[in-house]
């Protein structure tokens, strides 16, 4: 059995409501025990009992309620808190079987409201029995139960407000709120700590739950939580002592120290995109390349190939990219690939790479510009090779600042043409500059209906790829998309001039947009009809799949929403996926 431990101490020595200090407090209340160096764990006594009931003497309504409607959770940490008062106590041998009648008023329609989080509802219907039968008093333990629920919400309510000085407060009114069977609330005190700049505070109510609550996933989940406020050194202090603290039968503490690992390889991962933050050690280069084969994330593959590719490393980026395209085919992998093939002068390969996007890719179109620069007009009228020109070498290299003021200038020069307003929609929308890269797109689109075509399009064969003309309607469609206009995007895609895949691509974008609207608006039944009629068309990324939870957790599809964040987060454990796991999982720790 798990022992509930209550977390005075978490409230610290500071505050007055507990006596002066965690010490006053121990021996106001039967004393403590230690479990750490300066962490010390306190259990307090029924409210009204002195040092502790007698043996026997314990209240076992709570108990037998639990047992009752099969709440089996409950039931453990009710059974480990009265042995925490009693020692001796042992739980009742007829605890499952039907009892009598009481003589007294019957207590479980209180018990219900107050298991279903109706506390208020509760007081009312106790009130309400008062009235009717003046000799009545409801028991101990129902009040209790009460008094803590109430505190609970306080806790839960300043939390969710975002009035910190509040939530310690309402924590040091009432410490057993804040115990390991209502492990959120635990929580919310760290980060009202942290959140007030008590840093040391919220280390150590962090370091007193990894000490003194007994689950495994109790202590991987806390270190997890305590990634957002503390830096390295501390978080792997908290993994250390999580890992080894008055461990409990059965538990597996390894998975601890394994949360740290995977927040370190997060960082480690975080700073591949960061140009300023300079090149890995070799040592965290082979650890984050190894998590990302053992979990083969194709993102994480994407993000190693572009940190290789940067430091003109073409084979190990070519490597990256290939396995990103082998876990899941992308249009990002295989514009990894091209270029990263063309960097090791592979140009059939990065042909090859690019072939199954060609034409319904941008970024595939466009990292083919550098595998084969367009040809200019000659002196002589007739097309002669050219070099890369400076547009195409911004490009490359990503610079769309550049793209902006080298467009300018060619139109300042030699005039407007399709093509150049196009591409000057595509790197405004790279800006994110979404309204003017519309503007450019419909620019572009009514300019090249008046060019003359080019040679060899025949009226009896398919395109092998988009027209100008569809082509700047597909980067129009994008840029409505970035504004938000998903109604009328929606209204006028049917009418559309685009090829078939681009208006799959812009489809699936509308229900994703949709997806996430219908969220916002609390209709998650929309929100899983709209993310399944997406799946159909394109595999869905792991920001949807982060949506689909959220939709699953709402509509109480508790286990189906924590196999949702399960799966996601043991590819590549990141915040937003670890957040998922744990408030899936919150019904355990949760109090009323």
């Amino acid at each position: 059995m798990t022992r509930p431990v209550l977390l005075p101490t978490l409230l610290l020595a500071g505050i007055a409501a507990l006596g002066g200090g965690s010490d006053g407090w121990a021996q106001s209340n039967g004393g403590g025990r230690a479990l750490a160096p300066g962490v010390k764990v306190e259990v307090a006594p029924a409210p009204g009992s002195g040092s502790g009931p007698a043996a026997g003497k314990v209240d076992e309504t709570a108990l037998r309620y639990y047992a009752r409607i099969g709440d089996g959770e409950r039931l453990e940490a009710e059974i480990a808190r009265l042995r925490a008062l009693d020692p001796t106590w042992e739980p009742p041998k007829d605890l499952f079987a039907p009892q009598p009648a009481a003589a007294s008023v019957d207590e479980s329609p209180f018990w219900s409201l107050l298991s279903a989080g109706k506390v208020a509802e509760a007081r009312a219907a106790i009130a309400e029995q008062r009235r009717k039968s003046p000799s009545w008093q409801p028991s101990d333990k129902l009040l209790q139960e009460l008094d803590l629920a109430e505190s609970a919400g306080r806790i839960r309510s300043a939390s969710d407000t975002k009035r910190w000085q509040d939530v310690v407060d309402a924590a040091a009114a009432n410490p057993e709120a804040v115990a390991c069977n209502r492990l959120d609330n635990a929580w919310r005190l760290a980060e009202a700590y942290a959140e007030l700049k008590q840093t040391d505070r919220a280390f150590d109510t962090y370091k007193t739950i990894v000490t003194s609550c007994p689950k495994a996933k109790e202590r991987r989940d806390t270190i997890f939580k305590a990634s957002r406020y503390l830096g390295p050194d501390r978080l792997r202090e908290l993994a250390a002592l999580g890992a080894t603290a008055n461990p409990a039968t059965g538990e597996d503490y390894s998975t601890v120290r394994t949360a740290e690992a995977e927040l370190e390889t997060g960082r480690l991962l975080e700073r591949l995109g960061n140009s300023k933050a300079g090149a890995l050690s070799d040592a965290d280069l082979s650890r984050v390349q190894g998590i990302v084969r053992d979990k083969q994330d194709a993102d994480a593959a994407i993000a190693l190939g572009w940190y290789f590719q940067k430091q003109k490393n073409f084979a190990e980026a070519q490597s990256w990219f290939s396995q990103a395209n082998g876990w899941a085919p992308s249009d990002r992998a295989a514009e990894g690939l091209v270029l990263a093939y063309n960097g090791l002068g592979e140009k059939a390969q990065a042909r090859a790479a690019a072939a199954p996007w060609k034409g319904k890719s941008n970024r595939v179109d466009q990292a083919l510009k550098a595998v084969d620069p367009p040809r200019g007009p000659s002196g002589g009228g007739r097309s002669a090779p050219q070099g890369p020109s400076e547009l195409d070498r911004a490009l490359a290299r990503q610079d769309y600042a550049a793209c902006l003021t080298i467009i300018r200038a060619s139109i300042v020069k030699s005039g407007p043409t399709a093509a150049l307003l196009q591409q000057r929609g595509w790197c405004l929308l790279e800006m994110k500059r979404p309204s003017e890269a519309e503007a450019s797109f419909a620019e572009a689109k009514a300019l090249a209906a008046r060019e003359p075509a080019k040679d060899g399009a025949s009226a009896g064969s398919l395109p092998q790829k988009a027209t100008p003309a569809q082509e700047n309607a597909y980067g129009q469609a994008i840029a409505r998309l970035a504004t938000g206009d998903v109604a009328g995007l929606t209204r006028d895609l049917p009418r559309a001039n685009m090829t078939a895949a681009q208006k799959a691509e812009i489809r699936a974008s509308l229900l994703a947009a949709e997806a996430n609207r219908a969220l916002e608006d609390k209709r998650y039944n929309d929100v899983l009809r709209l993310l399944d009629a997406r799946r159909e068309l394109e595999p869905e990324p792991r920001n949807l799949g982060i949506l689909r939870g959220w939709a699953l957790y709402n509509l109480l599809r508790m286990d189906e929403a924590y196999a949702q964040f399960k799966a996601i987060d043991d590819r590549l454990s990141t915040e937003e996926s670890r957040e998922g796991v744990t408030i899936t999982g919150k019904t355990i720790y949760h109090g009323w």
